[in-house]
């Protein structure tokens, strides 16, 4: 079954680079939001402005809903994202504004999370549900290494390097 060329369908645009997108202008993220909302996705949004190796995994606590006995390390986040999984849904987009931010504090965290978060969204796809991550970064040159596997690509409407220029 083929895309219709006339609908742009946000979650499969992404996921065939991998499920972490980055985003610079907040307009162009909102937007995508919109598709993803009028699409049945459940959107969970965070600010990582001041985010930090202290507060980072209960900032994901609450802002993820996690339970109260979330063991704030990486191995618990993995195993609370796969019980985040809902029929209800068409699949999660997480995002996380001014993700920069905590990049700045502490890189390798920042990149764990994002790995897990692309490690998991490969298990999400067979069973027929989709994780996604997406970034806004106040930085028009965030980068990372590759991510559960591939490297986090700029969404099409900022591809290009003076695309995403203020």
């Amino acid at each position: 079954m083929g895309l219709n060329k006339n609908t742009k369908e946000k979650d499969i645009e992404i996921l065939k680079d991998g499920p972490i997108c980055k985003y610079f202008k907040n307009a162009i993220l909102d937007e995508d939001l919109n598709w993803f909302n009028s699409n049945n996705f459940e959107i969970i949004e965070m600010n990582c402005r001041n985010w930090n190796r202290k507060n980072a995994h209960n900032n994901l606590k609450v802002g993820l809903n996690f339970p109260d006995y979330y063991g704030e390390n990486l191995n618990a986040f993995a195993d609370c994202l796969t019980d985040m999984y809902n029929k209800n849904y068409r699949g999660l987009v997480l995002v996380f504004r001014r993700y920069d931010n905590f990049v700045e504090e502490d890189v390798k965290f920042a990149e764990a999370i994002l790995d897990i978060i692309a490690r998991e969204s490969r298990v999400w796809l067979l069973t027929g549900q989709k994780l996604i991550g997406l970034l806004q970064s106040d930085n028009p040159d965030l980068d990372f290494p590759e991510l559960g596997g591939t490297s986090p690509s700029w969404n099409s409407n900022e591809w290009f390097n003076e695309n995403r220029k203020k």
